[in-house]
């Protein structure tokens, strides 16, 4: 049976651990979702959680906006590589939450991502620093004296892809040549492009499409200063009313729930 692999970049589990146990206990109580999930977890700190299990056992010191973060990436879908059943890859965050039960979003990936998908960035903004930095964070000198002729067109898309098994086989045997032209330890959003632009460089066969996951990029003013940030808004509650424009919307997930988000919707049903 195929299954879908859950692979989360992590600091240590879920900002909101209950939510997901609740989402994946459904599993042992139907003989589908038994067999069509598997979780993998990446954490940055890995203290002991209700999802110490799930960690993965080869892991790297990671850095926001570094390049670390694909490393970690490719690690997760090595990991998930070593089940022959794991079919579908779908990445997610510590500050994730499902909008749809278990059953619902296996059926859903399974519907939606028939191939490899990357959706476009939600802030133009941070798109546009993300395509500067990158400039630099390519080494250009590296790839004229091997003459490569690498990412030619910069662009952001969401981190947060779903593909397939074949997709993530090609990015693991590919990552030593292509992770060569990349600056390393410095802020340069490689989550962002990396993967999208190496399956663009492969030809490989993928969708710009339907993002799985939602976040909130509407920029808004730093409390106490006279800046705007241009980071992702943390989720304040998720009720009914939010939940049903999210789904109608197509997402699968949301972006940043925090410990504190109130959730009053019931997700589940």
């Amino acid at each position: 049976m195929k299954k879908v692999a859950f692979l989360n970049l992590s600091y240590n589990a879920f900002n909101k651990n209950d939510v997901w146990k609740d989402f994946f206990d459904q599993g042992s109580n139907s003989e589908y979702n038994q067999n069509s999930f598997n979780l993998y977890i990446h954490p940055k700190d890995d203290s002991q959680c209700v999802f110490s299990d799930y960690f993965i056992d080869n892991r790297v010191e990671t850095g926001w906006g570094h390049f670390s973060l694909v490393e970690a990436t490719i690690e997760l879908m090595k990991a998930a590589l070593e089940d022959e059943d794991n079919e579908y890859f779908t990445i997610i965050s510590d500050s994730h939450v499902p909008l749809y039960s278990l059953d619902d979003v296996i059926k859903l990936i399974e519907k939606k991502y028939s191939k490899m998908t990357f959706s476009t960035h939600g802030a133009i903004s941070t798109k546009q620093k993300s395509q500067r930095v990158l400039k630099y964070g390519i080494q250009k000198n590296r790839l004229k004296l091997l003459n490569c002729n690498y990412f030619n067109f910069y662009n952001a898309v969401c981190q947060f892809f779903v593909c397939r098994r074949k997709d993530a086989i090609q990015f693991i045997e590919t990552f030593d040549h292509f992770s060569q032209f990349f600056v390393k330890n410095e802020i340069i959003f490689a989550d962002e492009f990396y993967f999208w632009a190496v399956a663009r460089e492969l030809k490989m066969d993928f969708d710009i499409g339907q993002a799985s996951t939602y976040s909130d990029w509407h920029e808004y003013p730093i409390e106490g200063t006279n800046r705007i940030s241009r980071q992702p808004r943390e989720m304040k509650y998720l009720n009914s009313l939010v939940l049903k424009t999210l789904r109608d919307q197509g997402f699968l997930f949301a972006r940043k729930v925090m410990p504190t988000t109130e959730i009053s919707a019931d997700i589940f049903n």
